[in-house]
């Protein structure tokens, strides 16, 4: 039996991912009593506030997308949604390399998502991720790492061992953590 896909109104999903506000939707649908052979998205557009793509993206992919498995990062998904662009997710990729950090929480913490939109995502796309880390992890277990060594041979090199707390200084004040 095929799974039936379940749709919310256009307007409502485009307030949840941040797009319009509810008073522009409102609007819109004020506009649409005056002119109702035209669509909520079509009147979005007319009016600027929400890009063909983005209306399309929502419209037509974002029903789907939580029925089917999700094969991309959830970047691509940003990027067809429009919330991001190909130049924001070129920076986000380097900067991810360099932080370690999950792409949709370098967008938020650059102020191009919000919290609630990337969570909107997270739950939408790949509800099984909903609570984890904002830091990539590499699948790296076990006490040794490989590296290598002058000649080029990999060897294991073990994790540090913490100090040995001594007990505070004289004097010192021993912070709670």
């Amino acid at each position: 039996m095929a799974q039936s896909v379940i749709t919310h109104p256009l307007g409502l999903v485009l307030q949840k991912v941040g797009l319009v506000s509810p008073a522009q939707i409102q609007v819109v649908l004020q506009d649409q009593q005056y002119q109702p052979n035209l669509r909520i998205g079509d009147i979005l557009e007319l009016r600027g506030w929400v890009d063909r793509d983005a209306i399309e993206f929502f419209a037509e992919q974002w029903p789907k997308l939580a029925h089917q498995p999700r094969n991309r990062p959830i970047g691509y998904y940003l990027q067809q949604s429009t919330l991001l662009d190909s130049n924001q997710i070129q920076d986000l990729l380097q900067e991810q390399a360099q932080a370690g950090m999950r792409i949709g929480a370098l967008a938020v913490l650059r102020g191009w998502l919000s919290q609630e939109t990337l969570d909107l995502f997270i739950r939408h796309l790949s509800p099984e991720d909903a609570g984890a880390s904002p830091f990539v992890t590499h699948g790296q277990t076990g006490p040794a790492k490989s590296v290598p060594s002058p000649s080029g041979k990999p060897t294991a090199k073990p994790d540090p061992q913490p100090e040995a707390s001594t007990g505070p200084e004289p004097g010192e004040i021993p912070w709670v953590d």
